[in-house]
């Protein structure tokens, strides 16, 4: 319910402009816990350009608590990464003494629009706030929205994707499929080793999943589908016949337009 009125507000309601296409993947945490990830491509006069825009829409500062205590309180809930480095090593997102998320984010007084495919957020150098047993300022902060957060009041990280190679990576990232792990089987004291089922290949589906399946929940969607062009040179598309009917077969053919044709034909009439 909560991802039907998420996906209301931005693609009916236009919280970020004029949504063209968007699609979305459900995503199982190792604990079981869902999330989505979705991606929103915008219209041209919505889209998201300057530095104004960006923070505009996304923010990655802690708010003022004395302007906006609710606001405050739910970044410092739901919106703080870790902390991990050498605040906190044993944190899940250490990897070889790095934080594989790359936090702590470095001070920046302005927003930049595009390094590497993604913007730097504005993060002012501020005092710190106690967040638990932790001291926390910025650097810590995961991009939002305030309208969504302030609204949902969940975690819902938003980010710009500010180059064609950003789109590409969340694509991969969409359609990466499914955790799985490879599993040996080996009977002490057998004699006979069937090596073919000896190793499982098999699924890491939690109990949140499971459940999830068996509703006949959508697990992701997409507003357009893309058909494949059946790509010929002129008067050279393929051609199925029965043996003794050629020409029919080519008359047939020449009356009949190929996926390809048509859309000649579409972006000759409507470019």
């Amino acid at each position: 319910m909560k991802l039907k009125e998420l996906l209301e507000d931005i693609c009916k309601h236009g919280i970020f402009g004029t949504v063209l296409t968007y699609i979305y993947v459900i995503e199982f945490q190792k604990r079981g816990l869902p999330h989505a990830h979705i991606l929103l491509t915008l219209d041209s006069e919505s889209k998201i350009r300057t530095k104004d825009d960006i923070d505009k829409f996304v923010s990655a500062e802690l708010p003022d608590p004395c302007t906006d205590l609710r606001l405050f309180q739910i970044v410092t809930k739901c919106m703080v990464h870790g902390p991990c480095g050498t605040i906190n090593i044993n944190s899940p997102c250490m990897r070889d003494g790095q934080c594989c998320k790359s936090f702590p984010k470095q001070f920046k007084d302005d927003t930049e629009e595009n390094v590497n495919g993604y913007p730097i957020y504005c993060r002012r150098a501020t005092e710190p706030v106690q967040v638990g047993k932790y001291s926390i300022d910025n650097r810590w902060v995961v991009p939002y929205n305030l309208w969504l957060l302030k609204k949902f009041n969940a975690h819902i990280n938003v980010e710009v994707c500010a180059s064609v190679k950003s789109v590409k990576y969340l694509y991969k990232y969409v359609y990466k499929g499914h955790n799985a792990a490879s599993v040996k089987i080996q009977k002490e004291g057998a004699l006979d080793h069937d090596e073919i089922l000896s190793f499982v290949e098999g699924r890491y589906v939690s109990t949140p999943e499971a459940m999830w399946s068996l509703n006949e929940f959508n697990l992701s969607h997409k507003s357009h589908t893309v058909v494949r062009l059946a790509v010929h040179l002129p008067q050279q598309q393929p051609i199925v016949y029965q043996d003794g009917q050629e020409a029919q077969a080519i008359e047939r053919a020449a009356l009949r337009k190929t996926t390809l044709t048509s859309w000649f034909e579409l972006s000759k009439n409507d470019p």
